[in-house]
């Protein structure tokens, strides 16, 4: 098994992936909390929308109610003032000015409470709900964007064929070196100190990558780095 050459950029894509996923995780949670303050607070603003149309009903009712007792009490004034017997003339125009007078009462009462029941209550009626919405907009707008996961992390492909160049041609390199020496009549002794150390450096990578032997002649084209001394 050869070393792979894109090792650091797969590593440093899965550091990428890791600080994506983290916060994503973390925005998710964030947004989480959001939303469900979102929920609360769009239940609390129809809560108090529902509580003000209920008072501004309740306050029409008492506006209704009191103009009721208004004309009652107008009522029983004018049935006392008619204790006395008509006889016609001048008693008869006294009658007919209380008449008017509670008429004139019961109108005023009358357009109160539908002037409350009306106009008023459609003008509390717009309020309650523009303040239910401006509220609900608010709410909104603190919840914020929904978190993305966005795009995925690229993962380098892994390169082990480079890291068998390289490694192959450091080989070639020390061969050339042992064949520099042989040149200066020094061969038998290069080769037994090659063959020396073919051993020690098997050694050295076996336990980091696999047991294969590199310098196996199948190794790197089916060619053993020892052919050119034998």
């Amino acid at each position: 098994m050869c070393v792979d050459a894109n090792a650091a950029a797969r590593n440093a894509a899965k550091q990428r992936w890791m600080e994506k996923d983290a916060k994503y995780r973390s925005e998710s949670l964030k947004f989480w909390n959001r939303e469900t303050s979102a929920v609360r607070g769009m239940q609390r603003a129809a809560t108090g929308y529902s509580r003000a149309i209920s008072n501004d009903y309740q306050r029409a009712l008492y506006v209704q109610g009191q103009a009721r007792k208004a004309y009652q009490a107008g009522f029983i004034k004018y049935q006392q003032s008619k204790t006395s017997v008509n006889e016609g003339g001048r008693d008869r125009r006294s009658v007919k000015k209380g008449l008017v007078a509670l008429t004139r009462a019961r109108g005023q009462l009358d357009n109160a409470v539908q002037k409350e029941f009306g106009v008023q209550m459609q003008r509390r009626y717009r309020a309650r709900l523009g303040q239910m919405q401006n509220f609900q907009a608010k709410t909104r707008e603190s919840l914020g964007i929904r978190p993305e996961y966005g795009a995925p992390v690229m993962m380098p492909p892994s390169d082990r064929l480079s890291g068998a160049l390289s490694i192959a041609s450091s080989i070639a390199g020390i061969v050339s070196g042992f064949g520099g020496l042989g040149a200066l009549g020094g061969t038998k002794t290069a080769l037994s100190s090659f063959e020396t150390m073919s051993p020690i450096m098997n050694s050295a990578f076996s336990p980091l990558v696999t047991p294969t032997n590199m310098f196996n002649p199948s190794f790197v084209g089916g060619v053993s780095p020892l052919q050119g001394f034998s």
